[in-house]
């Protein structure tokens, strides 16, 4: 009998071990087979990515958990569900935000307190049967580790144990393995994050940012600052841009004039849609058709798709280009905490009187600090505002025309300086944030949609009629603005980007003729319309696909204005790359890159230097980035 139990004892221990190693040789691939929903089987894309570093980097951060809870507990069923259970979870909020905004959960987006309630409502508990499959499988596990669970317990070895041994050195063995185990895990994950993050990894000539689309449990604990980066790297990098002289470009007018800047929540140019399943019954784009005409008009490149604001606003403000950055709550946490050299410094040293407006609570994305921070001398929120017509939901952009024209108006009657007025819209947005105001039940919307695609359902088509009208009313809004400063006599200078195209659901996009990663399509999807109207310059310019962040140096270069070093950086950036976003890349002449020149890539590394300088670092060089250069020669007319 005791020989039968041994026997018994042994194999199922055995069929345990086995368990594991296949649980946790399998578990990170299914989280992410959970995520892209990818039409080939799941065994091919196993074997496919078998020997990925990122995912052995996985297997071993869930293999040393589970022998931890092991150690503890003594429960294998116990051990799975209580890593099995948080990987899944994980993947299955990066899959809702990766359809919202093409990224993954990251552990700082934690931080973002104030978007959790707007995640919220992106909930979705529709799953594919992919998905459905994918997690039966992850069940089965579980039910697998509990049964082994319940025979290992029948089949105890307790009567083969020698009852003169001491009961607490197995328990204090098995503590001290946890502590072993938890040690390895955090030095082991501390060595492979800073291995990955040191350096940009090149493949064939190809920039590889891995970690992007999936690898769900890396992606989460990945941070910014793991970068190992040293002073003389930094040194070398502004000798690098700034050693040589950029050409002179500049038209040198020596006026300084105010300068309007207006990101527009989800202002997105609507002739990029493919087809004609959408139709409109008033051209939501004529107002930009006819504004263009006395603008210089265009599109920009943005880095984010459906929301992150926040990283197209700080692109413009700083000049720091976030393609190269995990997440756009990295930007919220460290622009809130101190002071990063911007733009404002730029016009302060100018005696500049500078404005910052956004028509929403001050405590989003925590700009009531960020905007103290960076040094404005007057801030505007929601309650500061004199006018508050409600588009639907949220404060109207023509509110925020006004605005912008009682401030400027209001700053010429009382100190007469020059006025920078930097202004983030709301109206727009995506209709899932909590407000104090009461929606508009029944908008009378100017725009008729009609949607031919009968799979668009129809909660998707309210929303999509929402943003087309306020698209819209955006180009209005800034037609306004226009209709006013022409009669002003003073050089004012106007500018209106986008920040990213509105949230559509797949359906929606499908509709539009846009689903899919065509090189065309992506970058219909990742453009934003831009207008730069200017009562005193008369030469317009085009805008073809250039990186918001390189805005404020075509702004400056266009007005004569002072240089600085950021805009002889962003001089010398523009000179490999016209576009530089997540989704594609151009070089100076248009043309699309697939294959970095080694040019381009020492260029990257040196540009992520400066970022990394300019968010994380405190070298002297860093404070007098946006200083311009040889102010005193420059006068208002």
């Amino acid at each position: 009998m005791k020989k039968y139990t041994k026997y018994s004892v042994l194999s199922n221990r055995v069929i345990m071990d086995l368990l594991i190693l296949f649980y946790v040789f399998l578990l990170p691939y299914l989280a992410d087979f959970y995520l892209l929903e990818p039409t080939i089987p799941f065994q091919e894309f196993y074997f496919k990515y078998i020997d990925n570093r990122y995912y052995i980097f996985e297997i071993i951060i869930i293999s040393l958990t589970l022998i931890s809870i092991l150690c503890i507990t003594g429960k294998v069923g116990a051990a799975m569900i209580a890593t099995g259970l948080p990987m899944m979870l994980l993947a299955y909020a990066s899959s809702i935000k990766f359809t919202a905004r093409n990224e993954l959960l990251h552990l700082d987006d934690l931080k973002l307190t104030e978007a959790a309630g707007m995640a919220a409502n992106f909930l979705n508990f529709e799953f594919s049967p992919l998905r459905i499959k994918v997690i039966i499988i992850i069940f089965l596990f579980f039910a697998c580790g509990i049964t082994a669970d319940i025979l290992y317990k029948k089949f105890s070895l307790t009567e083969l144990v020698n009852k003169k041994d001491s009961p607490q050195i197995p328990r204090i063995m098995r503590w001290v393995m946890c502590c072993i185990c938890v040690t390895a895990m955090i030095c082991y994950s501390n060595i492979f994050m800073h291995s990955t993050q040191n350096v940009m990894s090149v493949e064939n000539g190809q920039l590889i940012n891995e970690g992007y689309d999936r690898f769900v449990l890396y992606s989460f604990l990945k941070n910014e600052k793991n970068i190992n980066i040293t002073a003389g790297d930094i040194e070398k990098s502004y000798d690098y841009f700034l050693s040589n002289e950029a050409p002179d470009t500049y038209v040198n007018n020596k006026i300084r004039p105010t300068i309007i800047v207006i990101m527009n929540e989800s202002w997105w140019d609507l002739d990029n849609r493919i087809g004609d399943n959408i139709m409109f019954s008033i051209d939501p784009m004529q107002p930009y058709h006819e504004l263009s005409e006395k603008c210089s008009s265009g599109y920009l490149s943005t880095n984010i798709y459906g929301g992150g604001t926040i990283s197209s606003e700080i692109e413009f403000l700083t000049g720091i280009n976030t393609k190269y950055l995990l997440s756009d709550v990295g930007i919220y946490v460290e622009t809130r905490s101190h002071k990063i050299p911007s733009i404002v410094e730029y016009f302060d040293e100018l005696d500049y009187h500078t404005t910052a407006i956004h028509p929403y609570y001050g405590e989003f994305y925590s700009r009531n600090k960020t905007y103290s921070q960076m040094g404005f001398d007057k801030v505007i929120f929601e309650d500061d505002m004199d006018y508050t017509e409600i588009y639907t939901r949220y404060i109207s952009d023509e509110s925020l025309a006004c605005q912008i024209i009682k401030e400027y108006e209001d700053e010429q009657e009382g100190s007469g300086r020059n006025q920078f007025i930097f202004a983030v819209s709301i109206a727009n947005h995506n209709r899932s944030l909590h407000y104090k105001y009461e929606a508009v039940e029944e908008y009378h919307y100017p725009v008729e949609v009609t949607v031919k695609d009968q799979g668009v359902p129809e909660a998707e088509q309210g929303d999509l009629v929402n943003t087309v009208n306020g698209i819209y009313l955006a180009n209005m809004a800034f037609a306004q603005l226009v209709d006013h400063f022409e009669q002003k006599e003073e050089p004012v200078i106007i500018v209106m980007y986008g920040d990213h195209i509105p949230f559509f659901s797949r359906s929606v996009l499908k509709a539009l003729g846009l689903e899919g990663n065509e090189y065309e399509k992506q970058r219909c999807q990742y453009s934003v319309p831009i207008l730069m109207w200017s009562n005193f310059i008369d030469q317009k310019i085009d805008f073809t696909g250039e990186n918001i962040n390189y805005l404020p140096q075509i702004l400056l270069e266009y007005t004569g204005m002072p240089k600085t070093d950021m805009t002889q950086i962003l001089q010398q950036e523009r000179k490999y790359f016209k576009t530089d976003v997540r989704r594609f890349m151009e070089d100076s002449d248009g043309e699309q890159i697939k294959v970095y020149t080694d040019k381009q890539i020492e260029m990257v590394k040196h540009m992520n230097i400066i970022d990394y300088d300019m968010l994380f670092g405190d070298s002297s060089r860093r404070e007098k980035l946006w200083q311009p250069h040889g102010a005193g020669e420059y006068i208002s007319p």
